[in-house]
């Protein structure tokens, strides 16, 4: 007797395909090994989806849907905050697929994407107000970005605690950044952007430099497989075989984009930390300096958190080491301020504080604001010493 289709086939293989992208990387996974997963033909896949892309978009719109339907199952604030913090500890590829993978969606497909973050941001924006009524609509879009990106930054990192503690830490977490006052902008520069040395530069930029730039913006754009040697060099204005008398491989500029990333991060905190003059400044600093490079990185950072997996294994290493020194740095700093919190606490929370920064400096809407630095700093710091608003 033949066995009966499940009736939820087509979201197991949406799911199943999540998970395989996220753990070999959407380029290295085939409609194949999805269906291989499941037991089931490459045929019988091509019956609910058309092809990889296409499970790829159904993956990023399913996780924005669970999101979205878990904030509006919430009546305020903090029924919000605890559906979310109960998400995001459990199953990774939630929010993962979504910010890991969803450049590799065609234009039209990605305009559905980002029509679709509106929804879940829109959905959130009421009981913000609710709570808080002088924001307006802008900036409650804004907080409720921090918010998504603060806890989303779960999907990047391993560390864990007892389910019940590690949730409520990112509701304390969320709510530090929900509940943060707006800072007063006493005349602070409008643009913290580095500027740009393109057409008029009174400087020509080196072949080199031009090229590794280049590469940089697009891997962070359209991810390190998608991207060919003759792509760098159209976008540089050279032919393909110019590009090798610089980079002998494309794994060659991703090692040096690398290696640059690992050596602006680790310089800005070096800076950061040597102007400080007490523990509580030094965090300040390093905040400060983490939101500069951030801002002024943007497709660098991008390339540090997204593509890391792309790399020869020896460079791979490397890298793994730079970002847990990093990260070493910052728990030193943040116990000097709060020494009786354990130390998967404090990485939480730091990971929580660079997940805001990175989501909300990568989104359209709120890159242009002229407060962004400042008001990027006072979530980062309600977020590390607030330790929370209480919610009642």
């Amino acid at each position: 007797m033949a066995s009966r289709r499940p009736p939820n086939r087509k979201a197991m293989i949406r799911d199943t395909a999540a998970e395989l992208f996220l753990e070999h990387g959407y380029h290295n996974v085939s409609v194949t090994d999805v269906a291989g997963a499941l037991d089931i033909t490459a045929s019988a896949l091509y019956h609910h989806y058309r092809n990889k892309q296409d499970l790829l978009l159904h993956a990023v719109l399913a996780g924005l849907d669970t999101v979205a339907a878990r904030i509006r199952a919430a009546d305020n604030l903090d029924e919000a905050l605890r559906g979310l913090a109960a998400l995001v500890t459990g199953p990774r590829s939630v929010l993962a697929v979504w910010e890991r993978e969803a450049r590799n969606l065609d234009g039209t497909q990605r305009d559905a994407i980002r029509e679709r973050e509106a929804v879940v941001v829109s959905s959130f924006v009421p009981l913000l107000r609710a709570e808080r009524p002088e924001l307006g609509e802008p900036d409650a879009a804004f907080v409720a970005r921090a918010v998504l990106g603060a806890l989303g930054s779960r999907s990047r990192h391993r560390i864990t605690l007892p389910r019940r503690r590690h949730e409520e830490l990112l509701v304390r977490v969320g709510a530090s950044v929900a509940l943060c006052p707006v800072p007063q902008n006493d005349g602070a520069p409008a643009n913290h952007h580095a500027p740009a040395l393109g057409t008029g530069a009174v400087l020509r930029i080196p072949r080199r430099e031009q090229l590794l730039t280049e590469a940089i913006r697009l891997f962070d754009e359209r991810g390190y497989q998608s991207v060919t040697m003759a792509d760098i060099g159209e976008a540089a204005g050279i032919v393909a075989s110019g590009v090798y008398r610089h980079f002998p491989s494309k794994t060659d500029l991703l090692i040096a984009a690398v290696n640059r990333g690992g050596e602006r991060v680790r310089a800005a905190a070096e800076t950061a930390l040597a102007q400080a003059s007490d523990t509580r400044e030094a965090l300040e600093l390093l905040l400060r300096a983490h939101v500069t490079v951030c801002m002024e990185q943007v497709h660098l950072i991008g390339i540090l958190a997204n593509e890391r997996d792309q790399l020869p294994e020896k460079e791979r290493t490397a890298l793994r080491r730079v970002q847990a020194d990093y990260l070493d740095v910052w728990v030193q700093a943040l116990r000097a301020v709060l020494p009786g919190r354990d130390t998967p606490e404090l990485k939480i929370m730091i990971h929580a504080v660079h997940g805001m920064i990175y989501f909300v400096v990568r989104s359209e809407g709120a890159r242009h604001r002229t407060d962004l630095p400042e008001r990027l700093t006072s979530l980062g710091l309600a977020v590390l010493l607030g330790d929370g608003v209480p919610h009642g």
